[in-house]
């Protein structure tokens, strides 16, 4: 503890850039009792678009420069912001390492899991001394149990482990060294203990966390939607919403699709879809081959989501898989008629024909969806009434859990 009694507590996350881990991780800073702790957040990239939401007593820095190589594309700007002769010659024989490396290897390791075992003994610690130290993100596991100087340890998992790309031999010695890991369903706790059958005590759930005043409140605030001059105000055509990182793993190449077949059938709609990522520009060229460059609109990334997602008519996920959907939660908050498909973990957030509607892992299984409730007006207001009946809001219970784990 500090010399006022308060907690010295560690947050170890990899950005402050869109997500819904991140803006779950902003939600949980804002709602600690401040008087309680005394914060530091590290992070990878400090700049992103959550960094004007963290409360103003809480300390951020960079996390060393290291890391940052370790973790950062060799193409990215913010490599070489970092970046030493010393760290250029580890990130490309890492690179080529990874490269040539054989089956054997593959087999005892993923491709994270490789750079940090390569990384490790290059990697500077944190100097300072924490109480707790919680590692917010699956990617920073390793650091924090590598590289920080805590009396307890918390480690996080934010999807479905049978989805992602580890190797349960190599996490076990990590995962034995934490004191917590939490996870953010019981799908996503299930996982954890197949994997990882002799560590029982060890697991824990704490959801995202999701405030409905919060997000009724913010619903309501135009000014990025109206100074962003993406359409969408105006548009009077029936207005499809998703929301994520532009990725394989958040299925928009089925959207797309799935707009096209729209589209073929007279539907007067557009879909726009919030996020970014490195599958910009494949979605882009995807749109052009399939001309609905008039219906399917990526607009970005917004500070304030819930305007648009308040003012749409139909909320859309396309996910292959999830941990626990911060988008989707919310979406149920605004009591919006939900499309989506039928992922590992959707069962712990939506009931099919009850509040939301779930469909196959396609893009006609969406198409279809999305055109039943399109042309059933009475069917999507049936859904919004049962959601207005549910209690989603979780904030209270999220913290009061978060404190159990860490005093």
């Amino acid at each position: 503890m500090n010399d006022r009694g308060k907690i010295k507590l560690l947050f170890v996350i990899h950005r402050l850039d869109v997500g819904g881990a991140e803006k779950s991780f902003v939600s949980l800073l804002n709602s600690l009792p401040e008087e309680q702790f005394d914060i530091t957040v590290k992070a990878q990239k400090t700049n992103g678009i959550f960094r004007q939401y963290i409360p103003d007593g809480v300390k951020v820095s960079e996390l060393p420069a290291d890391y940052i190589c370790m973790a950062e594309r060799i193409s990215n700007v913010n490599f070489w912001r970092h970046a030493s002769l010393r760290t250029v010659w580890l990130k490309a024989m890492c690179i080529i390492g990874c490269h040539l490396r054989g089956k054997e290897s593959k087999s005892r390791m993923s491709h994270e899991q490789y750079y940090n075992e390569f990384w490790k003994k290059h990697m500077s610690d944190v100097k300072e001394r924490f109480d707790v130290a919680v590692s917010y993100m699956d990617c920073t596991n390793y650091f924090v149990i590598d590289h920080v100087n805590a009396a307890r340890k918390i480690l996080w998992c934010h999807n479905d482990y049978n989805k992602l790309d580890y190797n349960a031999a190599y996490d076990t010695y990590y995962y034995n060294k934490a004191d917590k890991i939490c996870t953010i369903s019981q799908t996503c706790l299930n996982s954890l203990l197949f994997n990882f059958p002799s560590m029982t005590d060890k697991f824990d759930v704490v959801e995202n966390i999701s405030s409905k005043k919060m997000i009724l409140a913010q619903s309501y605030s135009l000014d990025e939607m109206r100074s962003s001059e993406d359409g969408f105000f105006a548009d009077e055509r029936f207005k499809i919403l998703s929301i994520g990182r532009l990725s394989e793993q958040k299925g928009f190449d089925m959207a797309v699709d799935a707009a096209s077949i729209l589209k073929g059938r007279g539907v007067r709609f557009c879909w726009y879809i919030l996020g970014i990522g490195f599958s910009q520009k494949d979605l882009d060229e995807q749109v052009k081959r399939n001309d609905v460059s008039d219906v399917v609109k990526f607009i970005g990334v917004r500070s304030n989501p819930y305007p648009y997602m308040r003012m749409s008519d139909m909320f859309v996920m396309s996910s292959r898989y999830e941990g626990k959907s911060i988008a989707l939660d919310e979406a149920k908050i605004l009591c919006k008629p939900i499309v989506s498909t039928n992922y590992p973990t959707v069962g712990d957030a939506l009931t099919d024909g009850v509040n939301g509607m779930i469909v196959d892992m396609s893009a006609m299984a969406l198409a279809d969806g999305i055109w039943s409730l399109y042309n059933d007006e009475r069917k999507r207001q049936r859904l919004s009434d049962n959601l207005s009946e549910e209690n989603c809001d979780n904030a209270d219970m999220v913290v009061n859990k978060f404190l159990d784990l860490v005093k």
